[in-house]
């Protein structure tokens, strides 16, 4: 009983809004950062939520792992904004995951 709990409470449902919000947050990321940006998930949700007073509101992604759902159903919005979508992972040993946003 308690697993089934915990799996449903990982699915976070992906509103629309929140979508737009993020989508939008990062265009401006992008604004501030002369059209490129690269990092982590939890970089990019620091960088994002920069000089909010609230920054983890009800809803938002509080992990990294759902921080990549949220900007995985964010990218067909980016992509029509002009801006590409990038997942990697560095080579050295701790072969950390980032994403990177280039606007076209």
């Amino acid at each position: 009983m308690k697993n089934t709990n915990r799996k449903t409470s990982q699915r976070m449902a992906v509103s629309r809004d929140l979508i737009e919000n993020i989508s939008s947050r990062i265009l401006t990321l992008l604004d501030r950062k002369n059209g490129s940006w690269l990092g982590t998930m939890t970089e990019l949700n620091r960088a994002i939520t920069a000089g909010l007073r609230r920054a983890a509101a009800a809803g938002w992604p509080k992990t990294p792992s759902v921080m990549r759902r949220v900007v995985n159903s964010v990218i067909p919005t980016l992509r029509k904004s002009g801006v590409r979508v990038q997942f990697g992972r560095t080579t050295d040993h701790m072969r950390t995951r980032f994403v990177s946003f280039t606007q076209n």
